[in-house]
């Protein structure tokens, strides 16, 4: 079970406030900087971090950090196994830079909102949403700078939200780069850079596990199934998901969803 001592959410403390904490803390430290701030580390270094940077302290290495004018950042130290951190691949005692930002801030938000209130349930609550944390951080794309995202990366960002979120409308590399404004070869390119994928074998992922949900649906005929995930073919249909799940949708709905119905 993850315990949590202290947290605080969009935290003020006076201006150019210094935490020096040379042994550390027993428990993990997770901070989100919401302002202009210093960190000095044992090797002697100092590293300028700007807002949205983050650190993962462990338990008992040094924490010493100033802000540059005013104090401000989101933050929870919490206790678990010492190995649940490391299950998620994260960075431990280092600056960087997630991508989502927002995601994070607004489950400390709800970290503190249930530390503060303890309703029933609330330790359960709190182990559940640290681990959300540690999820959100295990998705995010690190950087060493903010400015690393490139000007492409919110346009982006938004862009490939909607095109997943509505996957069965006729999406063309034409019409991303026209909303993107940005050429197929930097499409392509910072695509990859940002999200780890193309654009279109997402969209076709998406297509198909629409597709594979909705034949749960018996009222569905395979035609309606493949058009509304977006699939307009309905050949190219069959044969695509036929190379992906290794069986046709008919076989799929039969083999998957009828005979789940009758164990």
């Amino acid at each position: 079970m993850i315990t949590i001592p202290y947290c605080g959410h969009d935290f003020r403390n006076p201006d150019k406030d210094r935490i020096f904490r040379p042994s550390g803390t027993n428990s993990w430290l997770f901070l989100l900087v919401l302002c202009p701030m210093i960190f000095y580390f044992p090797d002697g270094k100092e590293i300028p971090a700007e807002a949205g940077a983050c650190i993962l302290y462990t338990p008992g290495h040094p924490q010493h950090y100033q802000a540059s004018d005013e104090f401000l950042n989101s933050f929870v130290h919490f206790t678990c196994d010492d190995s649940l951190p490391d299950n998620y691949g994260l960075i431990k005692n280092k600056i960087f830079y997630p991508d989502c930002v927002t995601e994070l801030n607004n489950v400390l938000k709800i970290i503190q909102r249930e530390s503060l209130n303890r309703l029933e349930h609330f330790e359960e609550m709190e182990d559940l949403l640290v681990r959300q944390l540690l999820l959100h951080l295990s998705r995010c794309h690190p950087l060493s700078h903010p400015r690393q995202q490139g000007r492409y990366y919110p346009e982006l960002f938004v862009l490939r939200e909607k095109m997943l979120e509505h996957c069965e409308r006729p999406w063309s590399l034409e019409q991303i780069c026209r909303q993107a404004n940005i050429g197929k070869s930097q499409l392509y390119r910072y695509y990859e850079q940002y999200f780890h994928a193309s654009p279109m074998d997402e969209l076709l992922d998406a297509r198909l596990a629409r597709a594979k949900y909705l034949l749960g649906n018996d009222a569905m005929t395979i035609k309606q199934v493949a058009y509304t995930s977006g699939f307009q073919n309905l050949c190219y249909f069959n044969r695509f998901f036929k190379n992906k799940c290794g069986c046709t949708p008919t076989e799929f709905r039969s083999l998957h969803i009828t005979g789940s119905r009758t164990d």
